[in-house]
């Protein structure tokens, strides 16, 4: 006897949308960690430092702001650099991993990625080593 099989339309791709939060989310942890990057625009590490400890979820809005618009979206990101690093590969570091990161996650359409320097900022330097040289003070009685 022949076996019989049917043949089930093929189901359609689930339908969903992405909102600007996540957006901003990803575009967020996509810039954590770039050599360069020091902070968001707008956000002193003060502020960021305790919203972390307080686990909020609070996104920097004013410091990256997405568009979208017939399907795609745009970013344009606030940022404060290092001093002392290259400005113009920091800002394409930036870009391609926040491209990277909308695309890999969600397969929008990103048609651009504008980064915007505000500011510079010294880094916290690390702990000198002891050289040797001691200088000893005079204790007054």
């Amino acid at each position: 006897m022949a076996k019989e099989t049917s043949k089930q339309p093929a189901a359609e791709p689930a339908a969903y949308t992405v909102h600007e939060s996540v957006i901003i989310s990803l575009a967020r942890k996509a810039v954590e960690g770039i050599p360069g990057f020091v902070r968001f625009s707008g956000s002193s590490s003060i502020v960021s430092d305790l919203a972390d400890l307080v686990g909020s979820k609070r996104r920097f809005d004013k410091s990256i702001v997405v568009t979208e618009a017939d399907g795609a979206v745009s970013l344009e990101i606030l940022i404060v650099t290092a001093y002392g690093s290259k400005f113009g590969e920091v800002a394409a570091a930036v870009q391609k991993a926040v491209y990277d990161q909308i695309v890999d996650f969600t397969g929008m359409t990103v048609k651009s990625v504008d980064v915007v320097i505000t500011d510079t900022e010294d880094t916290p330097e690390e702990e000198k080593e002891d050289d040797g040289d001691v200088v000893e003070g005079e204790i007054i009685q």
